[in-house]
C-alpha cells in the first residue's frame, strides 16, 4: 500500500523500483504485470500506474511495447544493484535505502538555529539570517553510511512554528520530510556536485572509517518549483559503500 502524504505518482515509482531491485514481483520473461494489476496492488488508478511507467520508460528502465507489455531493462536485470544509484530522482537518502531494502536508521547529532554564515549564498540570504542545521548520520545494519549536514532558511517555517524549529526539524528523518510536513514546501528539483575527497580525521571518526581514505562528497542545493532555494546539504559517502552504473543514450543519431 503505498502512502497518501506524497505525490501517489512517485510512491509507485519507488514501490516499482525495489520490486524490479529484488528481483520480486517481476515475471521470469522481463514482462510486468499488467496496468491494471498494478493499480490493484498499490491501490491507485490506472492513469496514476500509466504515468509511472511512462516516467520509468523515459529514463530507460523499462521498455514498453505496444500490444506485448512492459519489460524491465535487460541492463538492470543483469545488474540490479544499479537500479536506485542509477535512477536519477531527487529523493532523502533515507528513503532511498528504504527501498532498496537496507533498513536504515538515523542518529541525529544536532540540531540548532544559528546565521546562515558561509551557506548564505547558496540559500540566497544574508550571511546573519537564521537558518537550522540539522546534522546527522544514516547508518545500515549498524555501520555508518552517509554524514550529513542540512540547511533550511527559518523563514521558510510559519511564524507560529518558528520557535519549535529545532524539535521539528530534529523529529524528521530527511529534510524533505520537514519541508513537506511543517514549511509547507516541496522540492522541485536540487543542483548538485559530486566530487571525490580525502576524509579528514573528525569525519573518519563519524563515518567508521580511516582518515586520509577516500570518500564522496555530495554538495547540493534544493529550489521550489519557482527557484526558490529550499535548502543546501553537504553529505559525505563512504567510499567503500557507494557506486555507480550508468545508462547512456545518445542525444541525437547521425
Amino acid at each position: 500500500m503505498v502512502r497518501r502524504n506524497v505525490p501517489l505518482v512517485e510512491q509507485v515509482i519507488l514501490e516499482l523500483l525495489a520490486d524490479i531491485d529484488r528481483g520480486e514481483f517481476v515475471r521470469s520473461n522481463g514482462v510486468l504485470p499488467s496496468e491494471a494489476e498494478l493499480a490493484q496492488r498499490f491501490s491507485v488508478s490506472r492513469a496514476t500506474v500509466r504515468d509511472a511507467l511512462s516516467r520509468l520508460e523515459a529514463t530507460g528502465v523499462v521498455i514498453r511495447r505496444q500490444g506485448v507489455g512492459t519489460f524491465v531493462n535487460q541492463f538492470l536485470s543483469k545488474h540490479p544493484a544499479a537500479l536506485q544509484d542509477w535512477f536519477e530522482e531527487a529523493h532523502g537518502f533515507v528513503d532511498a535505502l528504504r527501498s532498496m531494502g537496507r533498513n536504515p536508521e538515523v542518529l541525529m547529532l544536532r540540531a540548532v538555529v544559528e546565521p546562515a554564515g558561509e551557506v548564505s549564498d547558496h540559500l540566497q540570504v544574508a550571511p546573519d539570517d537564521p537558518v537550522i542545521v540539522v546534522e546527522k548520520i544514516i547508518t545500515s545494519a549498524g555501520a555508518p553510511l552517509i554524514h550529513s549536514v542540512n540547511a533550511t532558511p527559518l523563514s521558510l517555517l510559519p511564524p507560529e512554528n518558528q520557535p519549535r524549529a529545532v524539535e521539528l526539524a530534529g523529529g524528521c528523518e530527511s529534510t524533505f520530510r520537514f519541508l513537506d510536513d511543517y514549511c509547507r514546501s516541496r522540492v522541485h528539483h536540487q543542483q548538485s556536485e559530486i566530487r571525490a575527497v580525502l576524509t579528514g580525521e573528525k569525519l573518519a571518526l563519524l563515518l567508521a572509517c580511516r582518515a586520509s581514505e577516500p570518500c564522496l562528497q555530495v554538495e547540493e542545493v534544493a529550489y521550489s518549483v519557482d527557484l526558490a532555494p529550499l535548502f543546501y546539504g553537504l553529505n559525505h559517502f563512504r567510499g567503500d559503500t557507494v557506486s555507480f552504473r550508468q545508462i547512456r543514450r545518445p542525444s541525437a543519431r547521425g
